[in-house]
């Protein structure tokens, strides 16, 4: 065996495989605000398991709504305290806006991260300029799952005076597993893990949603991984064994911010020492130290790291004088809305008192509803208003207008916005959304009161919601 340090080719393999805060607004509604816009920020926390230690919770989250047209600043807020849960993976709110086009900013886990903008200091306010967060940057030293910054941007259309607009957040950091083994081979040998040091870490981000833009200056490091006791490889395990494998199972993760070469033809990219990411795994074979090398790649075969995305990689060491394995699998850490399957939703649906099962509701009698959508994993629902002057769903203490799928109810509760007056029909339409669908929440021949056998007046995909005295 030889003694000395090698540095080894590699062979990669790339396979595609009650809320406390403070608030712009405050008391009544500014004028002109006459339209309702409702706010879902979702970490897709219920879709399969690949989040670990915390990775898909908000504990802390700062959110900003502007009139895209003359950038004024309609409402904002900043989320420190999720009681009576330390985190949330959901955040809705119902907002009075006025009816033009809207762009709405979020940042979650801002506090206590370092932030600039144009090279100065920047502190997350209720206040903060659109054009700081434009230019925002952050920087970290080091990571935690359970301190993950994330960013989440949208242009939304106010087409009518009740609009819903969902919005995925993005994670600022991609994440790298590393199952580490020893080749068939070597099953007769010790085979030792020293360390694993991840080269070129990218310790600083831009802050925009889906941007490649790389900051400049001094922006890398490495971080290392050490055995916190002796560890003797496993043999390589077949493809079924492997694939059983969860994050949990991985010797080590890094974290590290998006590491974007700049290259665009894969048949003519390189690694490079200086900035592109790769690994170096040290180990003992029967004793002698022998270092491996791997360069990360994505699907598109650029040496790029990527944020929002798990890098998976079977790392297996082979002979002192063969070749380092890296099999790399990355995915994005959960289900995009494009790739959930819809067509088998299943979800339940009731009133939970009177205003809701008559649809009338008054000041002091609102309309409450429990919806729970159990199916498809990762799904996101809305609740909707046809009249969103007369009439509003509340997003305070335990009622929402949006969620994600999950185990547990939501609860939609619906209020009148104006007090009675008798000369005024007021009436609004009720009805939930799935992927844009409306669902049957009052089908027909249910055993109630209503035309058909209806539970609640209307039909099969509306509730017809009137206000009373």
């Amino acid at each position: 065996m030889q003694k000395d340090k090698i540095f080894k080719t590699i062979l990669l393999f790339c396979i595609p495989l009650l809320v406390l805060s403070c608030s712009k607004t405050a008391g009544d509604d500014s004028p002109g605000q006459d339209a309702n816009l409702a706010l879902a920020l979702i970490t897709r926390s219920e879709n399969g398991d690949l989040a670990i230690t915390g990775e898909d919770r908000f504990t802390s989250l700062a959110v900003y709504i502007f009139n895209n047209d003359n950038g004024d600043l309609e409402f904002s807020e900043l989320i420190t305290d999720f009681t009576p849960e330390s985190s949330a993976s959901l955040y809705t709110k119902s907002v009075r806006v006025t009816q033009d086009k809207k762009a709405v900013y979020a940042i979650a886990n801002y506090a206590g991260q370092s932030f600039t903008a144009a090279g100065q200091p920047v502190t997350i306010t209720e206040q903060t300029p659109r054009s700081v967060l434009d230019a925002l940057q952050v920087a970290s030293a080091t990571f935690a799952g359970n301190d993950i910054v994330m960013v989440g941007k949208k242009v939304v259309e106010m087409t009518s005076t009740a609009v819903n607009a969902s919005i995925e957040m993005e994670r600022l950091v991609g994440r790298l597993d590393l199952h580490v083994y020893k080749a068939a081979e070597l099953t007769d040998d010790a085979v030792e893990l020293v360390s694993i040091i991840f080269c070129n870490q990218v310790t600083k981000s831009n802050v925009q949603y889906q941007s490649n833009a790389m900051p400049a200056g001094d922006i890398r490091q490495t971080e290392t991984h050490t055995p916190s006791a002796a560890t003797l490889l496993e043999v390589v395990p077949d493809n079924t064994d492997y694939a059983s494998r969860t994050p949990s199972d991985a010797e080590t993760s890094f974290y590290s911010y998006q590491n974007i070469s700049g290259a665009t033809d894969p048949s003519g990219a390189a690694p490079d020492d200086s900035s592109t990411p790769y690994l170096l795994v040290n180990v003992k074979v029967n004793g002698a130290p022998v270092t491996y090398r791997g360069d990360l790649k994505n699907l598109a075969g650029l040496y790029d790291l990527e944020r929002n995305k798990v890098y998976r990689i079977k790392t297996v060491v082979g002979e002192p004088q063969g070749i380092l394995y890296l099999r790399i699998e990355v995915m994005k850490w959960d289900t995009e809305l494009s790739e959930i399957t819809y067509d088998n939703r299943a979800f339940t649906f009731s009133g939970t008192d009177n205003g809701a099962n008559r649809g009338e509701v008054s000041m002091s009698d609102p309309a409450t509803f429990s919806f729970n959508l159990t199916a498809p994993a990762g799904a996101v629902w809305a609740a909707n208003l046809t009249n969103g002057l007369d009439f509003k769903l509340l997003s305070e203490g335990d009622y929402v207008s949006q969620g994600i799928t999950r185990v547990t109810p939501f609860y939609i509760r619906i209020v009148p916005s104006k007090t009675f007056s008798a000369g005024a029909d007021r009436q609004s339409r009720f009805y939930i959304t799935v992927d844009g669908q409306k669902a049957t929440i009052n089908p027909n021949g249910a055993g109630g009161p209503f035309d058909d056998g209806r539970k609640y007046p209307g039909t099969e995909t509306e509730i017809l919601i009137k206000q009373i005295q």
